[in-house]
């Protein structure tokens, strides 16, 4: 073993890494329960046992650096030796036996080593690190992979980076013994409300993994859109129905409602091959999918796609022109169901859930169960009762199901549920005990600390508040146990795991299921992993500050709360510079999450305010990190810049450290921040021309030439920057799409069912650059007669409008916007029908008609039975018209004969969710000036 020395010069360059405490975190646990893991390490989840070696000498990873595995172990020493060649340049070759500046990795079965005393279990390892080398042994692959995820966190950050960085590659002297609470420790990413695509799939895997994640449950339907290709492979004789249609018409469907900045959602779904590539990505990070196929509720992306489906007791009724129901992008709940009494409900159902357990391999296939509040509760029962044992018989599996489905087993002997899983998310806690004594499990994800959909604060631009409200960061997440969560408890043998579940009304692409999976993820996977005894916030959260930057350093995205006192941390990059030629060339990196650079780019401070487009945070920087570069004799300024800004939705990002001058030679460069030691680091000029700036492409879009009203349509975007584009039609904004790094978007578009009959433009619009084609559109709908500028009317009275619990105002009924509702009270009093709204039109008009649009995203605050009057004064009133209106999301118009006068009364008389609420997104006014 060569003795201790520094490093070549390349790995000398230090790493400035700042650490300091957590920022007015509570505890909650004693210090005499859970003392601090180490005093700077990243070791999140937090091991059974955590044993610093204090006055050892570290392990130092140099050039002749090897990996030794083989058997079971080989597998995971590859996967650490691609890591590390990565981010060191090292070439880490991976042997059967070796000596010397080794990381051993040993998989046996009959290994003899105990976690705290107790003895080996399946996820269990013992890591330790001394001067000469790196051991970890374990009794499956699985406890190998554990340990090297710790092996890891022991390492600096800059071990994430996806290229080659310069830092001082050590890990503290350290004992390790850990093995985890529980085998289940899930998340769940929704990718039916909106398409997840494989890489981020595979990022968000990658992400969790690395903090022993073990489930990945991926909800793959709901009502707004099927993300998996089901084929007609293995139909049982008879079955009628195209399972192709699932992708082709529901996989070109999502959310149309609740992006930020109005991103539509996105569409697409997987291919079988496409689907099994995501399923062998994760499980060679030991990650288990559990695919989920909401039933017999959030099934309206089914019966959309297959007609056969569609009976006089399948909700909501299908439409007598189409046979099947419309396709809906809001985010309404429990409308939606099978017909529990139709055969080929449970074929349908059966062929499905077949296809998933063989395309998955795992233990378990979820089928949902939630929410099936149209159908009743006599009919949810029956349907459980007679789809559940069905369900297991085609694919040999266990079931998982949200609460409700253990509700359906009240009734079940001892034994219906061995081999099946329960989800708790809310409800009450003697079904989950009943289904426990019946031979089932229970998974834990309390809606009010485990959602990981719900906004951190009310300043939050993405994620809904209904299960958790005020501040719910990572604090919250972490601060409940799954044995008291459940209401009235269940013992540990009870529990199978844990499990943060993300639904997706509000979430467009990989970086913003991030956003709002991280850290809170990282705290409820902790929760699975360690010791309850062992767990404290405060200790969790100065652990998180250190994990921070190795989120930076890999690229993911997450929220930088200021419950963190975020570390810091500076490397060298080698550079190549054009030879003699004065440009901007790159020194270092920079990782500090909750900080912006100065105007200028000289200083990196702490992000401390919230007034300036993104949350506040906090940093362990005391003062503002600046740095110089002698580079030769020349002592250079630095300046930092950043790919992308924090914003409201993306933390800090990586900081390039540079410096701009011309290099002749090579030359060796001292990067030199403000605070830590100097960063060494070659500048290699070259000859070869960087490439000439290429003017981009012209923006061009493509949609197809006819188009009908209220459908999906494929829509292409080219030559566009990366971000948001509009998407207008006749020059008014729909909702915006997001172009990727390549300036390109291809997916779905909706043309809006409230588009007339008639030839049409659609436009994207970014800045100054913008495409256009002209499309004809066939449309039922026809434009209100003699339609009164919305601009120019005015609300004179209201009966009740709610302006506390939301904006439900009824000047929103006129604003031109749908996606805006005038609601009428509920926050404080329920003022129960008639209710109106009284518009003033400004000057007299010969009024001829009304236009009424219901409101889009709910049934709640949507008239009925109405009458329509019309006033001179606003006092004596002449009624034109009664009648019903539909449920239809398009406008309707009530034409009626001329009438003068200067002010439209709408008086709602009942609602059809047979509650006490009107309201309106739109209302216009037909009429001729008198």
């Amino acid at each position: 073993m060569p003795s201790r020395c520094r490093a070549p010069r390349l790995l000398v360059a230090a790493v400035l890494t700042i650490l300091v405490g957590p920022a007015g975190v509570p505890s909650a646990a004693s210090a005499e329960q859970a003392p601090p893991a180490s005093p700077a390490t990243a070791l999140v989840p937090r091991p059974a046992v955590v044993e610093p070696a204090a006055g050892e000498e570290p392990f130092v990873l140099r050039p002749s650096l090897a990996v030794v595995a083989h058997g079971e172990a080989a597998r995971v020493g590859e996967q650490l030796a691609v890591e590390l060649r990565k981010a060191t340049g090292f070439r880490v070759p991976v042997r059967g036996h070796g000596g010397g500046n080794a990381i051993h990795i040993s998989v046996d079965p009959a290994a003899k080593y105990t976690v705290d005393g107790a003895p080996p279990t399946a996820e269990s390892y013992v890591l330790d690190v001394d001067r000469r080398s790196v051991s970890i042994t374990a009794r499956t692959g699985h406890g190998a992979f554990n340990g090297v995820q710790s092996l890891r966190q022991l390492l600096p950050a800059w071990a994430e980076s996806p290229t080659r960085v310069v830092t001082d590659w050590r890990m503290p002297a350290t004992h390790i013994e850990d093995a985890p609470r529980f085998s289940y420790r899930g998340v769940m990413l929704d990718v039916a409300r909106s398409f997840q695509d494989v890489d981020d799939v595979k990022r968000y895997i990658d992400t969790l993994s690395r903090l022993k994640m073990s489930v990945l449950h991926l909800h793959l339907a709901d009502d707004q859109g099927w993300r998996i290709e089901i084929t007609n492979d293995g139909k049982a004789p008879g079955d009628p129905i195209d399972y192709g249609r699932l992708h082709r018409e529901s996989g070109a469907t999502a959310m149309n409602q609740q992006g930020h900045r109005a991103e539509l959602g996105r569409t697409g779904y997987y291919t079988q091959q496409q689907y099994r590539d995501i399923v062998a990505y994760a499980r060679e990070r030991f990650v288990t999918v559990v695919p989920e196929v909401d039933i017999p509720g959030h099934t309206n992306a089914a019966l959309h796609a297959i007609p056969q489906l569609n009976t006089s007791r399948s909700l909501p009724a299908p439409d007598s022109g189409t046979g099947v129901v419309d396709w809906n992008g809001t985010g309404n709940v429990g409308y939606s169901a099978l017909d529990e009494r139709h055969d080929l409900t449970y074929t349908f159902v059966e062929h499905v859930f077949r296809q998933l357990a063989e395309m998955t391999g795992g233990p378990y296939v979820h089928v949902g169960g939630d929410e099936s509040h149209a159908m009743g509760h006599t009919r949810y029962v029956d349907f459980v009762n007679r789809a559940v044992p069905r369900i297991k018989a085609a694919t040999g599996v266990g079931t998982m199901g949200w609460t409700e489905y253990a509700e359906a087993g009240l009734s079940q002997k001892p034994g219906f549920w061995d081999g099946s899983v329960v989800q708790y998310w809310v409800g009450s806690g003697d079904w989950v005990r009943d289904f426990v004594a019946k031979g089932g499990k229970a998974v834990v994800s309390a809606a009010g600390g485990a959602y990981l959909d719900q906004k951190y604060t009310k300043d939050t631009p993405i994620g809904l508040t209904w299960a958790c409200s005020g501040t719910c960061d990572f604090q919250r997440y972490y601060g409940w146990d799954p044995t008291t969560t459940v209401s009235g408890g269940i013992p540990e043998a009870a529990v199978l795991g844990v499990e943060g579940p993300l639904w997706s009304e509000t979430v467009r692409g990989g970086d913003q299921a991030q956003f709002l999976t991280l850290p809170r993820a990282a705290a409820i996977l902790e929760t699975g992993w360690t010791p309850a005894a062992h767990k404290d916030v405060a200790d969790f959260a100065a652990r998180l500050a250190l994990v921070g930057p190795r989120l930076t350093v890999a690229g993911a995205n997450f929220y930088e709360s200021q419950g963190a006192r975020w570390a810091a941390t500076v490397a060298g990059t080698d550079a190549v510079a054009p030879r003699g030629v004065t440009a901007r060339v790159g020194l270092g990196l920079v990782a500090a999450p909750g900080t912006k650079a100065s105007d200028d780019g000289t200083r990196i401070v702490p992000d401390t305010v919230a007034t300036d487009g993104d949350p506040a945070s906090s940093s362990a920087l005391t003062e503002p990190l600046t740095a110089t570069a002698k580079c030769g004799d020349r002592v250079l300024p630095v300046t930092f810049t950043q790919s992308r800004a924090r914003d409201s939705l993306h933390g800090a990002g990586l900081y390039t450290a540079g410096v701009k001058a011309a290099f002749t030679q090579e030359t060796t460069c001292l990067l030199t921040p403000s605070v830590g030691d100097p960063v060494s680091v070659r500048v290699q000029p070259s000859d070869t021309p960087s490439g000439a700036d290429h003017a981009p492409a012209a923006p061009a879009l493509s949609v197809p030439r006819d188009v009908k009203a209220g459908t999906w349509v494929p829509l292409k975007l080219t030559g566009f920057e990366p971000g948001y584009v509009d998407i207008r039609i006749d020059d008014r904004t729909l909702y915006t799409v997001r172009a990727d790094a390549d300036g390109r978007f291809a997916r779905h578009g909706v043309i809006p069912a409230a588009t007339y009959d008639g030839t049409h433009t659609i436009s994207a619009v970014q800045g100054d650059r913008s495409a256009r084609a002209t499309v004809s559109v066939e449309s039922a709908l026809r434009p209100l007669p003699d339609l009164i500028d919305q601009s120019t009317l005015r609300v004179h009275d209201v009966d009740s409008q709610e302006t506390v619990g939301e904006n439900g105002a009824a000047t929103n009924a006129i604003d031109g916007d749908p996606n805006t509702f005038w609601h009428t009270q509920w926050y404080s009093a329920a003022p129960g029908f008639p209710h109106h709204i009284t518009l003033d039109l400004g000057k007299t008009y010969d009024v001829t008609g009304l236009q009424y649009t219901q409101r889009q995203n709910a049934r709640n605050g949507r008239i009925q039975d109405y009458r329509i009057a019309v006033s001179a004064d606003g006092t004596t009133w002449t009624e034109v018209a009664t009648g019903s209106l539909t449920e239809a999301l398009t406008p309707q118009n009530v034409e009626f004969g001329a009438t003068r006068g200067r002010y439209v009364r709408l008086t709602g008389l009942n609602s059809p969710a047979a509650n006490a609420f009107a309201g309106a997104a739109e209302v216009n006014i037909g009429g001729r000036p008198a």
